[in-house]
């Protein structure tokens, strides 16, 4: 049976111009070749001419499954295009659905998604290959455990199986089923040498507005340091990738990981640079493991500061504080280590004394200000708070980017949010230190970032903004 796996075109971020392919369709492709399927990974967003290579590439597949993942709430529009046009084009081929917003939502998207067969519900493969194995025997699969759909009229979701408890035991990722040489993957400002990896699934907090935790079940797992080191090895070796960003919840979750990894990578011999996504109260229990991570290659950690206000931080569930916060960045700093603050503004509580606060709080102390707006995401509690209350304004997914306002706040429109949002962003990027960091700060990764930003001020201040030319066809 042929397995066509598709990560429909996507709108690149344009001050980073930066795309990964799918990870989860990397691992459920090896899984499936494993179980003896042949797939093929079209990444959407890679293509040179995005909508019209992928009308071409889906009109003369011979697939008899299609799969479509959507990662994000803010991709779900894409991923709805894509079905339909599948559907238009391979009319007798089986649609199955999978990510987080599926997942999260499932009944409306199959109540109003006729072209859609299934939605593998959770982490894919153990659910995805059954489905196959099922079709392969002649029968519907409406007893896989982990899928919803239509059966006469009703929408049922079956339990989802047991999660994969090791990660170890699942094959390599299949990186021989993608061109990783393509332009998509050319990161501008780090080079061709920078690449995005995974390795591992989920978070074992529960805050209020993390649709990953609903997603994963509020469980971590990661893959043992050992097979991190063998996966950068190997990019390193065949594709001379050595600038590595782990794109997941929280890289540290694990102590014992950590120090696996670290011990490896020593003996190893690599000589790479990694930046990692990093809860706080991780970074204060590994403080004597930082002068080490700095030494292997560690030169940059996003934190989740998200917030200073008790009330703020109360009604996000996060278990933190404004001290905590300041001895994280004090760690960080201590050990040469950039810090990539990471706030979100925008809860029902923000007001602009809350917003000028937090900004004064990370102007001066952030190399990098990772500023998003607050996004009820849904099948979050946050979500359904908001929802029940009214306070929802948007309703169009595309915008759940924690880019565009959502909703209001007690003493703010979303539009003033929106204003405030873009005055504070210009504020800390148009900081001397910055701008002329762009080309004298005698930190390389620092130069780096801070050209990325030039740049994009720079398309903006002349009104010639970057447009993604792959997209045009759309």
């Amino acid at each position: 049976m042929k397995v066509l796996l598709i990560d429909p075109p996507h709108k690149l971020f344009p001050g980073l111009r930066m795309w990964t392919p799918s990870f989860g369709l990397l691992q459920l492709a090896a899984y499936l070749e494993q179980e003896g399927f042949k797939a093929q990974i079209i990444d959407g967003t890679a293509l040179p001419n995005a909508w019209r290579d992928l009308t071409s590439l889906i009109a003369s597949s011979t697939a008899e499954v299609i799969g479509i993942t959507c990662s994000a709430t803010c991709l779900s529009p894409e991923a709805l295009q894509t079905i339909h046009l599948c559907r238009k084009l391979l009319p007798n081929s089986l649609i199955v659905a999978g990510g987080s917003h599926f997942t999260l939502m499932a009944d409306s998207i199959l109540r109003e998604v006729k072209d859609l067969d299934y939605i593998v519900l959770g982490e894919g493969e153990v659910a995805f290959s059954q489905l196959l194995k099922e079709w392969s025997d002649g029968g519907d699969g409406k007893d896989v455990q982990g899928v919803a759909y239509r059966d006469h009229g009703k929408i049922l979701q079956n339990p989802r199986p047991p999660i994969i408890p090791n990660l170890d035991s699942l094959p390599f990722p299949a990186y021989h089923l993608i061109d990783l040489e393509q332009e998509a993957y050319y990161w501008h400002g780090m080079g061709r040498r920078a690449f995005g990896i995974s390795t591992s699934r989920g978070c074992g907090d529960h805050c209020a507005y993390c649709s990953e935790s609903k997603f994963w079940q509020g469980v971590w797992r990661g893959r043992s340091g050992k097979k991190v080191v063998e996966e950068i090895a190997y990019l390193n070796r065949r594709h001379g990738k050595s600038l590595f960003v782990f794109n997941e919840n929280t890289f540290n979750w694990s102590r014992r990981r950590m120090e696996e990894f670290l011990e490896e990578l020593g003996r190893s011999g690599l000589h790479i640079h990694f930046w990692f996504q990093s809860r706080i109260k991780d970074i204060l229990r590994d403080e004597d493991l930082m002068p080490e991570m700095k030494r292997l290659g560690l030169y940059e950690v996003m934190l989740g500061i998200e917030s200073i206000q008790p009330d703020v931080l109360d009604r996000y569930e996060k278990q933190q504080s404004r001290e905590m916060a300041q001895k994280a960045i004090d760690i960080l700093k201590k050990n040469g280590i950039m810090v990539m603050a990471n706030v979100m503004f925008g809860d029902w509580n923000d007001s602009e004394e809350t917003l000028k606060e937090i900004f004064q709080f990370v102007k001066k102390q952030s190399d990098f200000l990772i500023l998003t707006m607050t996004t009820p995401l849904p099948g979050t509690r946050y979500y359904e708070e908001a929802e029940r209350l009214g306070r929802i304004r948007e309703r169009d997914f595309g915008k759940y980017d924690f880019m565009h306002p959502v909703m209001d706040t007690k003493f703010l429109s979303a539009e003033e949010v929106q204003r405030l949002h873009q005055a504070y962003l210009k504020k800390y990027y148009t900081q001397p230190r910055i701008l002329l960091g762009g080309f004298f700060n005698p930190n390389p990764f620092k130069r780096m970032a801070y050209r990325l930003i030039l740049r994009y001020v720079w398309e903006n201040a002349t009104k010639r903004p970057w447009k993604q030319p792959n997209l045009e066809e759309q």
